[in-house]
């Protein structure tokens, strides 16, 4: 079974050949088939590599576009761990 919860794409929406997931700056990690992300069979544990954690401020981040700019100063990742909040309450 595959247990692959995300993986690695190129910016065109469309999944490539694993081949190509290898390739930086798409696959960072250079991961086989871009995976970037495991889960568990049942879906209650998942693990991933890209640590959003380390970046849920913009102040964190190396770089960022300015559209991303807001009053709250949270990244896009941080909007992951709101969404965690929202599930289990």
């Amino acid at each position: 079974p595959d247990f692959t919860a995300m993986r690695y794409i190129k910016n065109i929406n469309n999944v490539p050949q694993v081949a190509e997931t290898h390739d930086y700056p798409f696959n960072p990690n250079g991961s086989v088939g871009g995976i970037t992300a495991v889960t568990t069979p049942e879906g209650r544990f998942t693990m991933m590599m890209p640590h959003p954690e380390r970046t849920f401020r913009l102040s964190q981040m190396s770089w960022y576009p300015k559209t991303w700019q807001n009053e709250s100063k949270a990244s896009p990742w941080f909007k992951m761990f709101m969404n965690a909040r929202k599930w289990v309450d």
